[in-house]
This record gives structure tokens, C-alpha cells and sequence, in this order.
């Protein structure tokens, strides 16, 4: 049977941004886990209890920690006995054809179009867009507002800014960045 209690990872904004989806969704948080500062344990963050990750028994978890930690915590969430669930918010459009893997989060505004792909633990922010036959590798994160074009490949952990454009046939190497605001229309190499 799967454990009932639901904790979102993070204190930070971004984990605030993850509990109002959660809680949009219908389900309901039962606090927060701490992963790096144990001056915040015992304390309330965002109107929730923190506790310290590992020191909480294993539940269900949503990560809302940012793109640079997500793999580091779901290893450690991993290696402690937890579900780690994702969340597509209900207003979100995501494409019958398209697939979301476990862990991802697609934010509320977010579209995904037609045979497009969502990997493992990929953030999808508010109002992106990810156009059709795209795939968004493990741990990637598409920042609010970012236009990913069609068939595009964003690789593992890369992260497209906010409001950043990517252009049709474009690979987005491995860890690479797109800043804010860029316009890409030619390969970014990994890293």
C-alpha cells in the first residue's frame, strides 16, 4: 500500500510555487523537509512544519528544490525508503500522445504538445511551452514563459530560462544553460 503522507522537499519559493499546486490538485501536504539548512528544522516555512529529510519517516515527497539539487535529493530520498511523486497541474495542457515520467512537475499554464516526451524529474515551470516530437531529458528544467519548438531535444539536467525561445531541430546539450530571455536557433553543446 503506498504511504499517505505527502512532504514537499524545499523551503524556498519554488517550494511554495510546488505546494499551491499540490494543494490545487486536491491533495494535502503535511509539511516540508528540509534538505540543506537544519537552522530551519522545527520551524514553519510557507504555514508548514519542517523537518530535517532524513530524520522524517519515509512518505511520499515531492521535490521543490531548484534544478542544480533536484538529482542530489532524489538520491537521497531514494537511499531513504521514499515515494517520490510528480504532479501535472490541472491547468496544464499536456497531449494524450505525450508522456510525463515519474517525478516531473508541469506547473499550472504549461502546454506539452503531441508525441513529446517529459523525462524523469523534469520542471516544467508556469506558461512554458513544449512544442510537439520534443523530448526534455531526466532532471532538465523549462523555466515559466520558455517556447521550446518542435522537436527539440533539451538534454539531462539543462535548464531553458524564463521567456528563453528555443527554435525547431535544436539540441540542448547535457547540462547546458540557456540564459533568460535568449533566443537559441543552433545546437548548445552539454555543459
Amino acid at each position: 500500500m503506498r504511504p499517505s503522507r505527502l512532504y514537499v522537499v524545499g523551503t524556498s519559493s519554488f517550494a511554495a510555487d510546488v505546494v499551491d499546486f499540490a494543494t490545487e490538485t486536491g491533495l494535502e501536504i503535511a509539511g516540508l523537509l528540509e534538505p540543506f539548512d537544519r537552522s530551519r528544522v522545527g520551524t514553519t516555512v510557507h504555514d508548514l512544519p519542517v523537518s530535517w529529510l532524513e530524520e522524517t519517516g519515509a512518505a511520499r515527497a515531492l521535490v521543490g528544490t531548484g534544478e542544480r539539487s533536484r538529482r542530489l535529493i532524489v538520491g537521497r530520498l531514494r537511499a531513504a525508503g521514499w515515494t517520490i511523486d510528480g504532479l501535472v497541474h490541472p491547468k496544464a495542457h499536456v497531449a494524450r500522445s505525450s508522456a510525463v515520467r515519474k517525478g516531473a512537475i508541469v506547473a499550472p499554464g504549461a502546454v506539452v504538445g503531441a508525441r513529446s516526451r517529459i523525462g524523469e524529474h523534469v520542471v516544467i515551470g508556469r506558461g512554458a511551452l513544449v512544442g510537439q516530437h520534443t523530448e526534455v531529458e531526466a532532471f532538465a528544467t523549462v523555466e515559466s514563459g520558455a517556447n521550446v519548438a518542435d522537436n527539440v531535444r533539451i538534454g539531462e539536467d539543462a535548464l531553458v530560462g524564463m521567456a528563453a525561445v528555443v527554435g525547431d531541430h535544436v539540441t540542448v546539450g547535457a547540462s547546458a544553460v540557456v540564459a533568460a530571455g535568449a533566443v537559441v536557433l543552433a545546437d548548445v553543446e552539454a555543459d
